[in-house]
């Protein structure tokens, strides 16, 4: 097995982890469906954690996404520091996103090898297990 293939992330199918922003409006929601999950649960505020770029660049690959579309083009801080429509390259947002994690543009939540980005309160659902262990939700 290469280092690219085992990743820096420890994954597991029994533990929910979820990055977030407090500032993200979608974070409270996100976090009140996670603890409704039988899953472990992992909740990495990201105001108070700080990932690195190889972190970053992980789970942008696990997204299958570039790591400039993890950020929110619309937040204040990108449009005062960087530009009304910024171009970055995989290494600038890298940086962005180490250095201000506010600008995430969606939580993210993860479960064994399923990644996704949380646009909405029920995207959580998609990684819930179909046994019995999960509570069911309205």
């Amino acid at each position: 097995m290469s280092k690219e293939d085992m990743g820096v992330i420890a994954k597991s199918d029994h533990e929910l982890k979820l990055y977030y922003h407090p500032d993200n409006r979608i974070a409270k929601q996100s976090i009140a469906v996670a603890e409704a999950t039988k899953a472990e649960k992992v909740l990495i505020n990201l105001a108070e954690v700080k990932l690195t770029e190889t972190q970053w660049g992980e789970i942008s690959r696990l997204l299958d996404k570039d790591p400039s579309d993890l950020i929110n083009t619309d937040h204040p801080f990108v449009k005062e520091k960087l530009s009304e429509h910024p171009e970055m390259d995989e290494n600038q947002a890298l940086k962005v996103l180490v250095h201000n994690p506010e600008v995430l543009n969606h939580p993210i939540a993860m479960r064994g090898k399923k990644v996704i980005q949380v646009k909405g309160i029920n995207d959580i659902m998609k990684l819930q297990e179909l046994d019995s262990k999960d509570a069911k939700l309205p």
